[in-house]
């Protein structure tokens, strides 16, 4: 129950301060998405061909979007639920997020994310402790224009998983660049995110590790 409340006060937070940076803003009636989502059956892994066990996945999700020069903002939430046939490991979650972009200068975008994650797990861990998490995240972003055609962007975000147990409490920090530019018809593209995974106090079982990502594109649109 504690985290519940946890999780709606920062749903609460989240949602009154979506309005605050932009307040003096003329609005726009906002773009409302709605989506539902089932999921079931074995899922396989693309990496080394195993199969995840049968499962069932309902997930349903809103978000609202504003575009108001020289803003972007916009807020989500996602409930989902999993349920496996014939293993345990049930577990379903409530996500809140804020995302918001600004112009500063005709060159310049600056942004901010926020987020709030409570996953909820049936029963207890060996512990005897609830397995439930609440992963709090907080972000911030930067895109400019180097030249007509050519702009790069980056990233920087944390996340942290506030647990019952201390010894499953953790953080996760990410960073991203990316940089294209037109040549003619050509788009070219390079992009790197790096994951480094961090236990979360001196209780935290959680080893450290890794995890980076790069990547190089090349794309042709002769229209």
């Amino acid at each position: 129950m504690k985290k519940v409340t946890r999780a709606l006060a920062a749903a609460i937070v989240f949602t009154a301060g979506s309005a605050v940076p932009a307040s003096s803003l003329d609005w726009n009636l906002p773009v409302v998405t709605v989506r539902y989502e089932v999921a079931g059956g074995a899922t396989e892994d693309p990496d080394d061909d195993t199969l995840e066990s049968s499962s069932l996945r309902n997930t349903v999700s809103l978000r609202v979007k504003e575009e108001v020069d020289p803003a972007t903002l916009s807020l989500g939430l996602v409930l989902s639920g999993k349920d496996y046939y014939q293993q345990a490991g049930d577990y379903s979650y409530v996500k809140l997020d804020h995302e918001a972009m600004f112009r500063i200068a005709d060159p310049w975008k600056l942004g901010y994310t926020l987020g709030a994650k409570w996953m909820a797990y049936p029963g207890m861990d060996s512990d005897g402790l609830s397995r439930d998490l609440l992963w709090l995240s907080a972000g911030a972003s930067t895109a400019v224009k180097l030249a007509p055609g050519t702009g790069l962007d980056a990233g920087l975000a944390g996340r942290f998983a506030l647990t019952d147990n201390a010894a499953d409490a953790r953080q996760v920090y990410a960073a991203s660049a990316g940089l294209s530019t037109h040549v003619g018809d050509w788009l070219f593209a390079a992009r790197y995110r790096g994951e480094a995974r961090l236990p979360l106090g001196g209780a935290s079982r959680w080893s450290p590790s890794l995890y980076n990502t790069a990547s190089m594109s090349v794309q042709w649109d002769p229209n």
